[in-house]
Order: structure tokens, then C-alpha cells, then sequence
């Protein structure tokens, strides 16, 4: 076969899209009224019909091509001498043309053959985006009896023409000559770029200081109260299809106005917390940060702010849902001790939105300085940053701005803030905006991303130390099957935790929930088996195993050839047998509290049966079979279901350029001197040295409150912020923040 991809015709293309959306969903093998069968096939056309259109104006593609032909397949030399009827079957028809029957064997080869990993990551792929689409609206309504809660509010146009934030004009310039955004008044103090926990506060406070301020933002601005902002592919890193590089662990990142805290379920765990406030001591401790700003007074001041500025709230006992009781009663049963959440979001019953009580960095922190009409804080969304712009070499290097590339804005619902500084800018343009002081605040991805680019550039920034260490937090969602009713989409998604074990071994429990279309990608086995899990999905609950992972130099962000983010991580032994050991405790848990069968998003083999299929399900049906789950889980990549939202320490702080990026002080390390670059700062989750051990999310704003206090020249006392040079440097460097300059 030496034909091109591009020759393979519409029909094959489509015949394999249909064996694949009938493997996932034989609807002929359910078991359904013969009227309702006939209504739901309808539907079924019509979401089979509307996934293959989008398949093929997507990579999603280059899957359907290799399972036309599967000489296109990576591991096609383990296929084309293999033996196995199913196997030879596909080869020589293709998974569209092959007998039906022999379908589910080949996936089965698939994940456990020869060609492994390459083919285990093929049928993960196709398992994931089959199901994902399958089981999402309209599907899984008439499937589940379960319907989505609104995403917007009836008429999200209308609510963002009445609500839109009303933000004084023509403060920002921009010069389609010279393609520059200047101030009209004057030079800008600061810009900063990303406007997540980390750069909305940066900016609050900057502002607040009467600063002429500046923010980029690469994702867009949604009218607060127009939508419920969370899962939201539009809104996320990838579109919500963000993986490592190995397929191993499903990457969930924010790209919005606000961040991480637009599309996250509003946990807030106080860095004043056992599990947080060891590993902030620890870090003091080994010289990482400043313990003059990081001690208990100072994280304890910062908090109290970060809490009053975001209206952060306790969960109250009479709030907990039945998913949210599974974990508490399960805990108490284990003899540890469950805890409430504290939650960025209003309380039940209080959201001015129908559709949303978020507290985000947006609403909290961005809304009010946008509209101040003295001093304005220049917002600009669907900036993408693309590098950070200097001036001078070796010790008179300093930043002067960045390079931005405007980018088309979602405006399909019409409720996006489209261009809030009226400047009018066509998307794809690249823009240039200067400052005298640059925060990087992107995040974990998005600050590695510019650091990494900018660094191809300037030699004073080619660290070796950027993107290396990589925390993901990554997480197993458990599933119970009771014989009560849960309804988990009732009430809060997520009010419990347990963080016992948070400091050692180095796990935690939190409450969780999704819809159907999530819990069928946990749910190992064929598609009818999904189905018949599903059909239960009222009387399921679920938690999260969460590990506190340990920094590895091989677990690091990088970028391809083309500039495009790569993400490796793999597990160490000793983290997987720590994690081994968490799950096979939530498991218990599950079972203690009431749980009939517990469901591990895995198909291992972890029983180490002869005759295993991994297109059977394989659940725990009683609490003794938690001692194998423990002893054989092997987290192998695209067998074990992963998740990771919490990304962190890939721009560690420290005080020297040999073990960080960033100094003490946060300011980023110039790699020809080893002195700090004067006005270049980063300030997100990716300067942590280590896991700050649960949900960054609070810990994140204090560390940048804390961070603009000696920005600015003086903490919450009114003193001026101490310097601490560093170890190797012969020549007194400038004092902390600009205005010492």
C-alpha cells in the first residue's frame, strides 16, 4: 500500500466511523422498548452523522484514516506478521469492512498485544473521543434519564449586552502603522500577562496601588452570569483535549479571562492547611523562598485578605448531598476524619446568574479596576502571547514589553466581552505593547510556553532548568454503585475532602461528580457495558484519589519543532506505590459506605487472571479484593484513566540559576550573569518548588498578594520589603520592586 492518506475515500472513512460508533454503542444489543429503540435511533443518526462531520475537519481524522488502513498505523510492523484472526481480519479490510464480530477482539489486541504502548494508546484514543461524544447531549437524556443543568442563561446575547462591564474608551491606543498598543496616560507600569489567580490578583493590587497597569490574555472573556464556565472546551487549554505525550493523563487547564479559577469547581484549600503549610515551611526551610514573607503571620494576613477580596465561604453540614455524604460516611467508617470545603462561590440560593455561583478571579478581582474611569486597568483578551521583548545584553538586559498575536474571539453564543478597550485590532495581527515591568502569569503551561519561545531567542533566558520538574497532582476517580438513589447532580458537586494522609503518604480524597459523558470514560469494558452502567447512573457516587506527587527533571513542558507545547510526565515507582496504596484505600472507603460495587477506571489486569479481556469490565464486587488492587495496580499509560488539573513547578523559585528560574524574588535569572533580570517576574503555580500539596488554587493568590506587597515596596506593615541577594553574586543588586530603582 503506498497510496496517500488523502486517497482514502469519504465512504471507507465513513464506514469506519460507524463500526466504531456502533462498538461503543451497539444499540441493537440494548435492552429497550421497541418504540423508544426506534425514537432514540434518530437521535443516534443524527450525533453519529454531526461527530463525523467534526471528525473530519479535526486530527481526529488521522484515527478514523489508520483504522481504514492500517498500514498508517504506528505499529503497523506488529500488526501486518500478526496471526490472530481478528487481527489479519483488519488487515486486510479495514475496521469498517472487517466482520463485526471481531471488533471488540481487535481492541483487545490492541490494548494488551505486541504493538503496545503505541496500540494501547490508538484504542484509548478512540475509547475516549467515541464515548466522550456518545454520552453527551442529546444521547444521553433518553439513555440515562438524565439531563444536563443549563449551561446558559435563556438568551446568553441579551444577559451579555445587559451586564457587559461598562469600561472607560479609548484609554489604550492602538497604531495599525506602527501595530503598537500604547496609554494615553503615559508609560505602563506594568504588564501582565495571563489573567489566572496569579495575574488577576498581581493586577488587583498593582492597581489598587495606583499603578497604570496592563493585562494580557490569551483565552476569552466571558460576561460573567452568561454561562456556566465550567468543562467548557471552548475555555480550556487544547479545548479540553490536553494530554501528556503519552496519552497517559488527561490535561484539564483554563484559557479564559480568570483562568483556572473560571473553569474549576470553586475549591478552595487554605495554604494555612497541615498539607499546604508543611510543604510552604519545608520550602522555607531549604532556602526556596523568603522566610520573611512566607512565615505563619504573613501567609495568615495574605489569607484573610485573599478571603475577604474573593468572598470565600464555608460549606455548611446541612448543604451535603448524598455524593458529598458517600466520602464523609465511608471516612468516618475508616476511622479518619472527613472535612468541609471552603468555596469560592455564593451561597445556595444567593448567584445573581441562573446558571452560575462562581466567585472567579474575574468577577472578584478584574471587574472593578476595568471600570475604574481614573485609572482604568487595561484588559486585553485573545492576546496571545508570544514573546517577551528586551532591551540591552548581558547585565544591561532588561525587559521592555512583549509581542502579542491577537486571536478570533468565541463568539457563538454572543455572550464573549469582545475587544473591552475598543481597540479594534483584526485577529492575527502581531502587536507590540511596552512596560516598564513584565509579570508573566500564564500558568504552569502558558508561562513555560513563553519562557521556552522567548528563551529561543535570548540567550540570557536559555535556562535548562524551564518546564523541568512538573507537578500534575494526578487523580483516579472512583465510582460506587449503591442500591439507593444518590443523584450526584443534585445540590454541590463538590463539599468533602479528607486530607488525613495529605503530608504522609502524600494523598487526599475529594468529593467529585460529572455527567454521564465523563462517568462513561471511567466505566472499563465494551460498550454495552458502559450502557448498563450508566443506566444505574442515579445511583452512582464518586470521589477522587488525588497524589501529591514528587518533582522528577524528566517529568518536564516542552516544545516540538513546531513551537507547540509538549507535556511528559511519567509516574516514578515510588510515587506509583503510593498511589496504589491511596486508591486502594478510597476503595475501602467506598465500600464502607454502603458502596455494592466499586468501579477503578482501569482494564489491568490487576486480579492477574489467566483468561483476562481488557473489553470486559472488571470492578471489585466486595472490600477484600482491595488487597490485589493494591498489590498489581501498575498505572501503565492508557490502561489507568488519569486526570490532572492542578499543573505546578515548572519555573521553580530559588536562590540560585543552577536549581531555578525565578530568584527569591521571583524575578527571572539572567543565564550569562547569573543576577536576576531586573524587571521580569513570574508569578503562577509554576514557580512552586515542590506540590504545594492539595488544590493550588488559594495558595496561588496569597503567594501573588504576598508577592505585590514587596512588588510595591512595602509589606502590610508599612516597612520596605527586605532584598536577599544572591549567594554567588559580587555586586549588590537593586532592592525588591521597581520604585527602588
Amino acid at each position: 500500500m503506498n497510496s496517500e492518506p488523502s486517497k482514502i475515500s469519504d465512504a471507507a472513512l465513513l464506514a469506519t466511523h460507524q463500526a466504531l460508533f456502533n462498538l461503543w454503542l451497539p444499540l441493537n444489543d440494548l435492552e429497550l422498548d421497541h418504540d423508544l429503540k426506534a425514537e432514540i435511533k434518530v437521535i443516534y443518526d443524527a450525533v453519529s452523522a454531526g461527530m463525523f462531520k467534526t471528525l473530519c475537519n479535526s486530527p481526529g481524522k488521522v484515527l478514523l484514516e489508520q483504522m481504514t488502513r492500517c498500514d498508517l498505523l504506528p505499529f503497523y510492523a506488529a500488526i501486518k506478521n500478526a496471526k490472530e484472526v481478528e487481527v489479519m481480519d483488519f488487515c486486510k479490510n479495514g475496521f469498517g469492512s472487517m466482520n463485526p464480530a471481531n471488533h471488540k477482539s481487535l481492541l483487545s489486541w490492541f490494548f494488551e498485544g505486541p504493538g503496545c504502548p503505541a496500540s494501547a494508546r490508538t484504542a484509548m484514543m478512540l475509547r475516549e473521543i467515541y464515548l466522550t461524544n456518545i454520552w453527551g447531549a442529546p444521547l444521553a437524556l433518553p439513555l440515562t434519564e438524565i439531563g444536563d443543568s443549563p449551561v446558559f442563561v435563556s438568551n446568553p446575547s441579551v444577559w451579555a449586552k445587559v451586564h457587559a462591564p461598562k469600561v472607560p474608551q479609548g484609554v489604550l491606543v492602538y497604531d495599525p502603522q506602527k501595530k503598537t498598543v500604547t496609554s494615553r496616560k503615559g508609560k505602563i507600569d506594568y504588564l501582565v500577562i495571563g489573567s489566572g489567580p496569579g495575574g488577576a490578583m498581581t493586577a488587583h493590587e498593582l492597581h489598587r496601588a495606583g499603578k497604570n497597569v496592563v493585562l494580557l490574555e490569551k483565552g476569552n472573556y466571558i460576561v460573567w452570569g452568561s454561562m456556566d464556565t465550567m468543562s467548557c472546551a471552548e475555555l480550556m487549554f487544547q479545548r479540553n483535549q490536553a494530554s501528556t505525550s503519552n496519552n497517559g493523563i488527561v490535561i484539564r487547564s483554563g484559557e479564559a479571562v480568570g483562568g483556572g479559577s473560571t473553569v474549576n469547581v470553586d475549591l478552595a484549600f487554605s495554604p494555612l492547611e497541615s498539607t499546604i503549610l508543611t510543604r510552604i515551611q519545608n520550602w522555607v526551610d531549604q532556602g526556596w523562598i523568603d522566610a520573611t514573607h512566607y512565615s505563619v503571620g504573613r501567609l495568615s494576613a495574605a489569607y484573610q485578605y485573599v478571603r475577604d477580596v474573593l468572598d470565600t465561604r464555608e460549606v455548611e453540614q446541612a448543604e451535603l448531598n448524598q455524593d458529598n455524604l458517600v466520602l464523609w460516611r465511608g471516612s468516618r467508617a475508616f476511622g479518619i476524619t472527613p472535612s468541609l470545603y471552603h468555596l469560592n462561590r455564593f451561597s445556595t440560593g444567593e448567584s445573581p446568574s441562573p446558571v452560575t455561583a462562581k466567585r472567579d478571579a474575574a468577577r472578584q478581582l478584574l471587574l472593578k479596576p476595568i471600570q475604574d474611569t481614573n485609572n482604568p486597568l487595561g484588559l486585553i483578551p485573545n492576546a496571545d502571547v508570544t514573546e517577551v521583548l528586551f532591551s540591552g545584553e548581558g547585565e544591561s538586559l532588561k525587559a521592555i514589553g512583549a509581542c502579542f498575536t491577537t486571536t478570533q474571539p468565541w463568539i457563538e453564543h454572543g455572550n464573549s466581552f469582545v475587544d473591552p478597550c475598543g481597540l479594534k485590532i483584526p485577529p492575527g495581527t502581531s502587536v507590540t505593547i511596552h512596560a516598564d515591568n513584565v509579570i508573566i502569569a500564564a500558568g504552569t503551561i502558558g508561562s513555560t510556553r513563553l519562557l521556552l519561545k522567548t528563551g529561543n531567542k535570548i540567550a540570557e533566558l536559555k535556562n535548562p532548568q524551564i518546564g523541568a520538574g512538573l507537578i500534575l497532582h494526578p487523580s483516579v476517580p472512583l465510582m460506587g454503585l449503591f442500591s439507593t438513589e444518590i443523584n450526584l447532580l443534585q445540590g454541590l458537586d463538590s463539599a468533602t475532602f479528607v486530607d488525613t494522609f495529605g503530608v504522609s503518604p502524600g494523598f487526599i480524597f475529594e468529593t467529585m461528580s460529572g455527567l454521564p459523558a465523563y462517568g462513561a470514560l471511567l466505566i472499563p469494558g465494551n460498550g454495552k457495558q458502559v450502557y448498563k452502567v450508566l443506566r444505574q447512573f442515579n445511583q452512582c457516587a464518586g470521589f477522587g484519589v488525588m497524589l501529591v506527587d514528587t518533582p522528577s527533571t524528566n517529568n518536564r513542558i516542552m516544545l516540538d519543532l513546531n513551537g507547540n507545547v509538549v507535556i511528559d510526565y511519567v509516574l516514578s515507582d515510588k510515587d506509583k506505590q503510593r498511589f496504589r496504596q491511596g486508591v486502594a484505600m478510597g476503595a475501602r472507603v467506598m465500600f464502607l459506605a454502603g458502596a455494592q460495587e466499586v468501579i477503578v477506571p482501569t482494564n489491568e489486569n490487576w486480579r492477574r487472571t489467566q483468561k483476562f479481556d481488557p473489553m470486559e469490565v472488571l470492578s471489585l464486587k466486595k472490600i477484600e479484593e482491595t488487597d490485589l488492587l493494591e498489590k498489581n495496580l501498575d498505572f501503565i499509560p492508557n490502561r489507568t484513566i488519569l486526570t490532572a488539573a492542578h499543573l505546578q513547578g515548572t519555573n521553580k523559585i530559588g536562590p540560585n540559576p543552577d536549581s531555578s528560574v525565578v530568584s527569591t524574588n521571583q524575578r527571572v535569572w539572567n543565564m550569562t550573569t547569573r543576577h536576576e533580570i531586573p524587571n521580569l517576574y513570574v508569578m503562577d503555580s509554576s514557580i512552586f518548588p515542590t506540590s504545594v500539596g492539595a488544590n493550588p488554587m488559594q495558595a496561588i493568590y496569597t503567594f501573588a498578594r504576598i508577592f505585590t506587597e514587596r512588588l510595591i515596596g512595602t509589606n502590610n506593615h508599612g516597612v520596605p520589603a527586605a532584598y536577599r541577594t544572591h549567594p554567588q553574586s559580587k555586586s549588590r543588586r537593586p532592592a525588591f520592586g521597581p520604585d527602588s530603582m
